[in-house]
């Protein structure tokens, strides 16, 4: 198998998330891309990552400080990976579109419409490919859920009620998260919510929420980041830093379909944590399994009654994963799975790898492209702009900028 050199760009804590990923893909017998080299305007960042890369892979990326100078110095890499922070996603992608690269880039593909669409014209203009990393959609039982909704288990969606709380006053996975104009942890993680929802019930086409700062100082926890990836760093996390950006957002969300859903999503909940999500249709209801966990799904069907693991599976008798993501779960079709959680993890953005590679190779087109990683983060801002304005807000008017109250303080920001 050919194999299309790459290079991961932002060598910190979703560069090593990454690197474990590509080392998933290796391991599979299926990799089609190859990582060549490693990208941070922190050199010891870059060293770090491609030291790990070596043992993990068995060859040592080249390290970089500029795409600018990768792109002389390595002519042959046609693809990057684009792991730096949130709010610099959209300069990135747009200076390694204007060099030539192929883009995975991942989410979100800015923080602000006007950044995606500078990202989109640069996309366009390149006539490369450009993924975005939505990547838990690709879990099989994310999969499975889809295939269940789309066979008419539950009937007609009514609603999708999602939700979690959790997050106290601690510092979550990195002190950027907490700071609107270069992060924010609802849009950041509500990118990953928003995708899995429309995955399941089509575009959101109206948000009316209310959203607060309820813990304008966040303290540095015991933990710091999700699984291991943020360790190496951990001292240069502050005790405390100041928040500026939304942790509580409550959202009614209106579908194309009709549907209407309910979104929670809290970052500043002290004592019981909870985590919830239930889709009812014309002819019952389902408990989504959740991604990178394993657990089924649970239907509680009209007149037939509960339905759950393998049982689910008679149900789309058609339903069969690819070759890749059974080679990495163990099988094509799956009830649950009891993968651990971080293997999961690495699986889920192999497959993205994968992808990538793939279309490259054929030009095919990818399954979350720009367009869908707009209109996620559209949705997010909605819901923001709508807390703003008092009032309902459609997405089209976040993703044609009809109103962009609560973007504009980021667009200055970025000088955009």
């Amino acid at each position: 198998m050919v194999k299309i050199p790459i290079a991961i760009v932002g060598a910190g804590g979703m560069g090593g998330r990454h690197l474990r990923a590509l080392g998933a893909l290796y391991e599979s017998g299926m990799a089609n891309v190859e990582l060549a080299a490693v990208c941070d305007t922190r050199e010891e960042n870059a060293i770090h990552l491609a030291n790990n890369a070596e043992e993990m892979l068995g060859s040592r990326p080249e390290v970089f400080t500029s795409m600018e100078t990768m792109k002389k110095m390595r002519p042959d890499i046609e693809a990057v990976d684009i792991t730096t922070d949130s709010g610099s996603h959209h300069l990135v992608a747009e200076m390694a579109f204007d060099l030539g690269y192929n883009v995975l880039c991942e989410k979100p593909l800015s923080l602000t419409i006007r950044g995606c669409n500078r990202v989109i014209d640069a996309w366009k203009r390149s006539g490369k490919v450009l993924s975005v990393g939505e990547q838990e959609r690709r879990d099989p039982m994310c999969r499975l859920n889809k295939a269940v909704l789309d066979a008419g288990a539950i009937g007609d969606p009514y609603s999708f009620l999602l939700g979690s709380a959790r997050g106290g006053n601690d510092i979550i996975i990195w002190p950027w998260r907490h700071y609107k104009n270069i992060g924010g942890i609802f849009v950041d993680a509500g990118v990953h919510a928003v995708d899995q929802m429309m995955y399941y019930l089509g575009d959101i086409e109206e948000v009316y929420a209310v959203s607060k700062v309820w813990e304008p100082k966040r303290y540095k926890g015991e933990k710091i980041g999700v699984a291991n990836f943020y360790e190496h760093w951990a001292n240069e996390v502050p005790d405390e830093i100041d928040a500026d950006a939304e942790d509580m957002v409550i959202s009614t969300l209106k579908y194309k379909s009709g549907a209407v859903g309910q979104w929670t999503s809290m970052f500043a909940a002290h004592g019981e944590t909870t985590e919830y999500g239930m889709i009812y249709g014309s002819k019952g209801s389902m408990a989504p399994a959740k991604q990178r966990r394993g657990a089924p799904l649970t239907l509680t069907i009209d007149g037939v009654g509960q339905v759950s693991g393998d049982e689910v599976l008679e149900l789309v008798p058609d339903f069969h994963l690819d070759e890749l993501p059974a080679r990495l779960f163990g099988a094509d079709r799956l009830g649950s799975y009891d993968t651990p959680f971080e293997d999961a993890d690495r699986f889920l953005v192999a497959l993205e790898y994968y992808e990538l590679g793939q279309c490259i190779a054929d030009g095919t087109k990818p399954e979350v492209d720009a367009y869908i990683g707009r209109k996620d983060l559209a949705v997010c801002n909605a819901a923001l702009e709508s807390s703003v304005l008092g009032r309902a807000v459609t997405v089209e008017e976040i993703e044609n900028e009809e109103t962009a109250q609560y973007e504009a303080s980021i667009n200055a920001h970025w000088n955009i």
